[in-house]
């Protein structure tokens, strides 16, 4: 039975060629040595800001699933003799910019923390320090207490274990410390890697502005090289705030691959993951990809979670070549069972909304409102719906107008098939 094994291997293969995660440098079946393609101008371009310089700030931007986490995780893994902490760091948007600068600093001694061949070389009385700082954040307690040398303040025993009392300026001071110190014992400096920058601007303009704007001195401490990554609108973001913007570099805009490329990245990651001695099997076909590919786009992410689904939909207890007629049909009939189902025959209007939004691929209530002829009201209401089922996400918001958008497997809803491979499946009017 299909139970007893991986899917997978029934095609040759050890893994999921079709995995959506960055690749990361600690990776064992897709390490990124091997599995990295293109992006050689960009991985230049970044490299050539760090090593010129003895601190920098660089804004990697672009659509979501691109690629933007795993070309930063490249470069990285191409600076070895940079220190890098093990994960990047993910903002919430909840974050006061001091909770930005303590955060970031745990996650350094977190990662100095772990690595032993790293530990050993700190001067003691640093690591002493720094253990008890975060280790009191931890919850856990120390007889006595200890002064935080050139921080102001001490800590002691018995006391609330939260985040001890910083501010910008002497958080600022105790990162320059910890840089210094890596540089010390002999890396060229640090690079730090943030995500989730979308989060804060979910939650308006203002509150990203706020943060960066709270962070600018933190930002520029020497032997630090800081890299957000984010979509389009940040850097637009940026723009409209100089003080900000005038610390950057020159962003870095990562484009999606054509269709070549497209192919190139997962024919290399079949290959990668091929089972010794065992002839592997392609499961899918041009015509399919290419579907996906215009579907999306060129949007990466998307064509590998979509080629994902659809194998392990149609594969039952032998592998399965997905082409054009049965990708259309599988990933149809899962995003109607999925969202189409979930509303009732008699809600036409949400249906009718939904249409409109699959069609436009982006639009606001009120360009609904108009064109569908309807209460905004009703929209909303609608709109509420779709975004509460998953059908939809709320994309950006521009003044008091919020742009929505198709979820990535709502859009599967427009592959539905020709009559003669799935019935009369029309999507409802």
């Amino acid at each position: 039975m299909i139970e007893k094994y991986s899917i997978w291997n029934m095609y040759g293969l050890k893994d999921n060629p079709f995995n959506t995660d960055p690749l990361t440098a600690y990776a064992t079946e897709l390490p990124i040595k091997q599995s990295f393609f293109g992006r050689a101008a960009e991985v230049e371009k970044i490299k050539k800001l760090v090593y010129s310089n003895k601190s920098s700030r660089i804004l990697v931007y672009g659509d979501v699933g691109v690629g933007k986490t795993t070309l930063v995780n490249y470069v990285k893994y191409a600076l070895s003799d940079y220190f890098t902490p093990l994960a990047e760091l993910s903002i919430q948007y909840t974050w006061t910019p001091e909770e930005f600068m303590y955060n970031t600093i745990s996650t350094i001694y977190t990662t100095i923390d772990r690595t032993e061949t790293i530990k050993e070389k700190i001067n003691d009385k640093l690591i002493q320090k720094w253990s008890v700082i975060f280790d009191i954040n931890r919850g856990q307690s120390y007889g006595g207490g200890l002064n935080i040398g050139g921080l102001g303040g001490s800590i002691e025993s018995s006391r609330t274990y939260g985040v001890p009392q910083f501010n910008s300026t002497n958080l600022k001071v105790f990162l320059q410390e910890m840089l210094d110190e890596l540089v010390r014992i002999g890396y060229k400096g640090t690079i730090l890697h943030f995500n989730n920058l979308e989060l804060i601007q979910d939650k308006g303009e203002n509150q990203l502005k706020r943060i960066m704007n709270g962070i600018r001195d933190f930002l520029q401490v020497r032997n630090a090289h800081f890299i957000f990554v984010s979509d389009e609108k940040l850097y637009e973001i940026f723009q409209q705030t100089p003080r900000v913007e005038d610390i950057f570099k020159v962003p870095i805009m990562l484009k999606p691959f054509d269709f070549n490329e497209t192919k190139e990245v997962i024919d290399k990651r079949l290959d990668l993951l091929k089972i010794p001695q065992v002839n592997p099997i392609k499961p899918f076909d041009d015509d399919a990809l290419k579907i996906l590919f215009e579907l999306y786009s060129g949007n990466l992410r998307g064509t590998l979670r979509s080629l994902d689904c659809a194998i392990n939909e149609a594969a039952q207890s032998r592998p399965i070549v997905i082409t054009a007629p049965i990708l259309k049909t599988t990933l149809f009939k899962f995003s109607k069972n999925r969202f189409l189902s979930r509303f009732p025959k008699e809600d036409s209007n949400t249906i009718k909304i939904l249409k409109r939004i699959l069609e436009k691929r982006e639009t606001t209530n009120k360009l609904l409102a108009e064109h569908l002829k309807m209460l905004p009201q009703n929209v909303s209401a609608s709109l509420t719906k779709l975004r509460e089922t998953g059908t939809i996400r709320l994309s950006r918001e521009e003044g008091r107008s919020r742009y929505y958008v198709p979820s990535q497997e709502a859009l599967w809803l427009l592959l539905e098939p020709a009559p003669e491979w799935e019935g009369q499946t029309q999507l409802q009017n």
